[in-house]
């Protein structure tokens, strides 16, 4: 993390730390994680006059509430310790999705970010894990063959831009066909650009309009046809059920 304001963390647990959460705080910065299940964190306001019984418990003494609603939204404390290093009221949201209660905590209390907008916010996170992953592997980045920086540097502004021209491609092909970007699979994708680079690649030299035009009218009526994953990825279905 960095000391710049204005930017929002989203954790997954093995970053889990009081330490770091009061850095972020004190950045002015903001964060959603997970709730550690080791955490038993103390309700002190809720969000609702009717949940005012709430206060005063421990997220472990509201089995009851649990059972007879689908949505938490309380301010906590989450040390339970008798002199707490990280003193700050924290928002505590959970959602019953599936039959399982899942639990985020958060320095965002304007009341605009729902705790299902919280949750979907969250699951977000799983697109910088899937482009970490497309870098490396399916753009051979996990073994760099070059040995100076000049060579490495050319290597990942290759992959780079290779990505980007893929993604760019994915977007219309996306609205052509009235699915989301998420239905298209990078790989396929990515397989249909390439090959059309290797056995085309002698239109982009071509000082024409028209031939551009031709490569990402191409591009993109291929991709539409061909690039679709044969089943919805988690994000897509996620979305579905919290804006069924």
């Amino acid at each position: 993390m960095t000391k710049d304001p204005g930017i929002l963390y989203l954790f997954d647990l093995g970053y889990w730390s009081f330490k770091l959460l009061q850095k972020i705080i004190d950045a002015g910065s903001r964060f959603v994680f997970r709730l550690k299940s080791s955490c038993d964190p103390l309700i002190v306001q809720v969000s609702r006059k009717e949940f005012g019984l709430l206060i005063g418990k421990r997220l472990s003494e509201i089995g009851d509430f649990l059972k007879k609603n689908t949505e938490l939204d309380v301010t906590v404390q989450l040390s339970k310790a008798k002199k707490p290093e990280f003193t700050e009221n924290i928002r505590l949201i959970g959602l019953l999705h599936k039959g399982e209660w899942r639990f985020y905590i958060t320095n965002i209390f304007d009341i605009t970010f729902t705790p299902q907008f919280i949750y979907e916010l969250y699951a977000l996170r799983w697109q910088v894990e899937i482009f970490f992953n497309l870098i490396k592997n399916v753009l051979k980045l996990q073994n760099i063959m070059a040995r100076t920086k000049n060579g490495i540097m050319i290597e990942i502004y290759s992959a780079l831009i290779f990505y980007l021209l893929t993604r760019i491609i994915i977007a219309p092909a996306a609205q052509k066909t009235g699915k989301t970007i998420h239905e298209f699979s990078f790989e396929r994708s990515l397989k249909i650009v390439r090959g059309f680079f290797m056995a085309d690649i002698s239109l982009f030299f071509q000082k024409s309009s028209s031939a551009l035009d031709y490569i990402f009218k191409t591009l993109i009526e291929t991709v539409a046809a061909m690039g679709v994953r044969p089943k919805k990825p988690r994000i897509v279905r996620l979305n579905q059920a919290l804006n069924p």
